[in-house]
């Protein structure tokens, strides 16, 4: 039997340890991930309230996600609309 992980199955953003030395902003992560074509359509997204990352919602257009969310292996889920659905994690 073959084990097939989440990760394996859904859509996923690697970001390599520097790029997120800084932090990711939500309103790039909607963008990269697809969910709105520009910068004015993913904030109002955000400030509908229609984002979520693991289930919290984040309702503040200049939200960052830090590296040390990814410190134990952590993979995040982006999810838009309460239907559109990205992993993100830490490439190391």
């Amino acid at each position: 039997m073959t084990h097939i992980s989440l990760a394996d199955r859904m859509p996923t953003l690697d970001f390599t340890p520097n790029a997120l030395k800084d932090g990711i902003g939500v309103v790039p992560l909607i963008l990269m991930a697809g969910f709105a074509e520009t910068s004015t359509a993913a904030s109002e997204l955000v400030a509908r309230g229609a984002v979520t990352i693991e289930g919290k919602q984040i309702i503040d257009p200049d939200h960052h996600i830090l590296s040390c969310a990814f410190d134990d292996g952590e993979v995040l889920r982006l999810t838009v609309g309460g239907k559109s659905t990205m992993l993100i994690r830490r490439a190391d």
